[in-house]
């Protein structure tokens, strides 16, 4: 599925736009400008198919970004959550409808690029930037082998260490000087820890496990994928993990399938970065970037989902660039006050749910327990008939209905943050 690069040429090629990165991102708005009849070039320093450190969840709300054909991607159905904490009995509650689709991002990725390809955009892979300016209003991109393209719209889809903005802090943007200082503080990302392994135990595919004492300030997941396969991932939202992969261990160690040796690692165990959208200032700062996915820090800070909203943004970028073709600057500012406003907006109800939830799971655990049904918000949010604003309002109703007397001392107040 990779595609080769046509052979060297120094001269200067001018695009309609220029994307970096092209996982689902990249590969979505190169599919749309395509689709759109502008002349586009993609680029990313992979080939595909890769393997990708990531859950591979996918929301049922983002099935509506994908292309025709998803469907015949190998994947399994989540319908149910399946809630656990410390030695307490599990809380199963199931919808009975999608509320998400685990994929293999090998597969997914590739088919995104694979359809992106087809829309006649050209796609360089295995491919780094080697050069990257903004002068006078265009951005100038030399890539290997040495190509060069010229265009007054650049898209960053490059993920939370993006070598767009490496490059491209070197310019007059105060805003993105900013960036630079941002990513040296603390809180500025936070590291994920995932392994894949095949068991030998028939799974219940439908059930999307949360564990919610595997933590600190975070949570553990395992999500069943095909041929007896699970992601078995722990991330922390309250703070940083210090030490991901150990603690990746520690919840191996007391993973129900672990006894018997009934397990074996497919791959991994492998961590990666998830970007804190608090910290992030560097939307609209140069005429004409887009910065979308985890490079523009489009990664919820409750459930840690990112591939919904890396095709949300994706798809929005690409709207502003075919409605203001004339103005890259429109643009960008369109783009940025979207993101503001919406999204992070967004994000700021989910960051404050997260903060109650992963500093107390025994007290949300208290909740489940007595309201099952609570768990279909968590189904609503994934299916986009609820919002993290109104989650929080429920959330809060029926915490202020749990008789707290005795609460804490039967939840092991050692286990609580």
């Amino acid at each position: 599925m990779s595609s080769v690069p046509r052979v060297c040429n120094q001269e200067t090629e001018r695009v309609d736009a220029i994307i970096v990165g092209l996982g689902p991102a990249g590969a979505t708005a190169l599919r749309l400008l395509g689709e759109a009849g502008l002349r586009v070039v993609g680029l990313d320093r992979a080939n595909f198919p890769r393997t990708k450190a990531c859950g591979g969840g996918l929301s049922s709300r983002a099935t509506s970004f994908l292309p025709k054909g998803w469907d015949r991607i190998p994947h399994t159905v989540s319908t149910g959550v399946h809630l656990v904490y410390d030695i307490q009995p599990p809380v199963l509650f199931d919808m009975g409808i999608p509320i998400a689709y685990q994929f293999d991002r090998r597969d997914l990725d590739a088919f995104l690029v694979e359809s992106a390809k087809s829309t006649g955009g050209e796609i360089l892979l295995g491919t780094n930037v080697r050069l990257l300016e903004w002068k006078e209003g265009k951005f100038r991109l030399t890539c290997d082998p040495q190509r060069s393209y010229e265009s007054r719209f650049l898209i960053a889809a490059d993920g939370v260490t993006s070598s767009v903005l490496r490059f491209l802090v070197n310019t007059e943007s105060d805003g993105l000087k900013e960036i630079a200082r941002e990513r040296k503080r603390p809180l500025w990302m936070y590291p994920a820890s995932e392994m894949e392994i095949q068991s030998q135990t028939p799974p219940r595919t439908s059930d999307v496990l949360i564990d919610l004492s595997a933590v600190p300030g975070g949570y553990a997941w395992s999500f069943a994928k095909r041929d007896g396969k699970k992601n078995i991932g722990v991330v922390g939202f309250l703070k940083p993990l210090k030490r991901p992969l150990e603690t990746l261990r520690s919840f191996l160690d007391t993973f129900p399938e672990k006894d018997g040796n009934r397990y074996e690692p497919a791959f991994g165990p492998a961590t990666w970065l998830i970007p804190n959208y608090s910290r992030f200032k560097g939307h609209g700062k140069i005429p004409g970037l887009f910065l979308i996915g985890d490079a523009g820090a489009m990664v919820d800070p409750f459930l840690g989902e990112g591939i919904y909203y890396a095709m949300l943004s994706a798809s929005r970028a690409v709207s502003e660039i075919l409605q203001h073709t004339q103005s890259p600057e429109e643009a960008s500012q369109s783009y940025s006050r979207w993101v503001y406003r919406s999204i992070f907006r967004e994000f700021s109800y989910a960051q404050k749910l997260a903060s109650v939830i992963y500093r107390f799971p025994g007290v949300y655990f208290r909740l489940v327990q007595k309201y099952p049904q609570v768990l279909s918000i968590y189904a609503s949010v994934m299916t986009g008939k609820r919002d993290y604003r109104s989650f929080s309002r429920v959330i809060g109703k029926n915490l202020l209905k749990l008789p707290f007397r005795g609460v804490f001392k039967k939840l092991r107040p050692d286990k609580l943050i």
